[in-house]
């Protein structure tokens, strides 16, 4: 009896201390899965804008650590499976599927840009005028000239060359002035009867100080994503340490990524690129 009531002492601290120990080990559990609760604050911030680092500082860990932190939640099982599940839903509720977004990305790549902007190249105001005058666009544009020269004390302006100059004409390749070249012109299509080929580039309008800017989608992200689900580039990842050397466990860790074309069967590297951030 006595060596059981000793056993019985000695084992119950033990038991004391795991029930203590268990919430922090086993965390939060989210569907399937068992997470802590800065993990699963980590899986909410990283979904809001897929930057791990920063959605690792904004979970609260460390922010002076927070790029090796946020390479370890993502390789986690646990944390990488819950971001899964987690975007599968927003794609359910979204009603969105893989072959949608593939779908969408072969669009915006093989889309012709020209749809909504180009550079086009006008005839100048001597190509086309009568022995190469200077021409007017319309008789009032004439009349206003020649008010505006009135006031200013000047001349009237010649109209020898004519009338009719349209910016949608062409340059006259025996033109003195301009030498053929004409007068080059930016043009936006008008965003109100886009083709559906134009609309999927289009991503808005900025004024700035220098003009008008189209934002358009971006093609070589498009061409990323293809090119990834078609695996025409095999992705190695090699990690060295110190002066090539191999690492045991050592987070400060040199890494480069090299793509690798298919079926070869000598790998050849090309340019080292650098590791980048989870943004």
């Amino acid at each position: 009896m006595d060596n059981q009531k000793r056993s019985c002492s000695r084992d119950q601290p033990i038991a004391n201390s795991m029930d203590k120990k268990s919430p922090r080990l086993s965390g939060t559990s989210i569907g399937n899965h068992h997470l802590r609760p800065r993990q699963r604050a980590f899986v909410m911030e990283f979904l809001t804008d897929f930057n791990a680092t920063q959605a690792a500082i904004r979970a609260g860990y460390s922010r002076a650590g927070a790029k090796v932190t946020a390479h370890k939640l993502l390789t986690n099982a646990n944390v990488a499976a819950e971001i899964a599940r987690q975007s599968e839903d927003r794609f359910r509720r979204l009603r969105l599927s893989a072959d949608n977004l593939i779908e969408r990305a072969a669009a915006i790549l093989m889309a012709d840009p020209r749809t909504l902007t180009g550079h086009h190249i006008g005839p100048c105001r001597y190509c086309w005028g009568i022995d190469h005058d200077y021409q007017w666009k319309t008789r009032r544009e004439y009349r206003d000239a020649c008010a505006v020269a009135a006031l200013d004390d000047r001349p009237e302006p010649s109209d020898a060359g004519g009338f009719g100059f349209r910016l949608d004409g062409h340059a006259n390749p025996d033109c003195p002035e301009c030498c053929g070249f004409g007068t080059p012109r930016a043009v936006f299509a008008d965003t109100r009867n886009l083709s559906p080929e134009a609309a999927i580039l289009f991503e808005g309008v900025e004024e700035t100080r220098d003009g008008i800017r189209i934002r358009m989608a971006n093609k070589e992200k498009a061409f990323d994503i293809l090119a990834r689900v078609h695996r025409l580039f095999v992705e190695r990842h090699e990690h060295t340490g110190k002066d090539g050397a191999t690492i045991a466990h050592d987070h400060k860790v040199k890494a480069r990524v090299i793509l690798i074309p298919p079926k070869v069967e000598a790998p050849v590297e090309t340019r080292p690129l650098p590791i980048a951030d989870q943004a």
